[in-house]
C-alpha cells in the first residue's frame, strides 16, 4: 500500500483544516494570508463562499512554510466577509 500512514510519524502526515473570514485589510492587500500551523504542508485545497454562494474559481491559492495565501485571480477579488474553507496536507 503506497503512501500509507503508519509508523512513528503518522501524525505529521495528517491534513490540517480550518475556516478563515476575510477582513478589509485582505481587500487592500489583494490576498488573504492564513498561518495554518503546518510548516511541512506541500498542498492545499480551498473553497471560498460569499453570501452563501461558492465563488473564487480562479483564485490563486499557494502554500509555503505553513502559510496559505489566497490571492486575487483575474475575476475573483478577495472581499471582506468571504469565508475561506481550507485544507493543507
Amino acid at each position: 500500500m503506497a503512501g500509507s500512514i503508519s509508523g512513528i510519524d503518522w501524525a505529521s502526515r495528517m491534513p490540517v483544516s480550518g475556516v478563515y473570514t476575510a477582513i478589509e485589510a485582505d481587500n487592500t492587500a489583494d490576498k488573504a494570508v492564513i498561518n495554518t500551523g503546518k510548516a511541512d504542508a506541500v498542498g492545499c485545497i480551498v473553497q471560498i463562499v460569499r453570501s452563501g454562494v461558492v465563488v473564487g474559481a480562479d483564485a490563486k491559492p499557494s502554500i509555503a512554510a505553513g502559510v496559505l495565501t489566497v490571492a486575487d485571480g483575474s475575476i475573483y477579488k478577495v472581499t471582506a466577509a468571504d469565508v475561506i474553507n481550507w485544507i493543507v496536507f
